[in-house]
């Protein structure tokens, strides 16, 4: 998962994410919620330098399991 949030930040690199919303996918609220931490927390083994102060919030999509939508919202300059 790691190198997967890694190569889809690429084109956001040298940014300051402010926060992200995790929508994780799952039948049932819970995982829904608990794979959106898990991606959260990879975010910033990722790219620490861009999530490491970013406020992170998991949430819940209906779905089948092991996906998960992002809203990055990112400091502007």
């Amino acid at each position: 998962m790691v190198e997967q949030l890694r190569a889809a930040t690429t084109r956001y690199e040298g940014r300051d994410a402010a926060f992200v919303l995790t929508f994780g996918q799952a039948p049932e609220p819970g995982a829904g919620q608990a794979y959106a931490r898990e991606v959260n927390e990879a975010l910033r083994e990722a790219r620490p330098e861009m999530f490491t102060d970013a406020t992170t919030r998991d949430f819940w999509n209906g779905g089948p399991s092991g996906s998960a939508d992002l809203e990055i919202y990112f400091y502007t300059r």
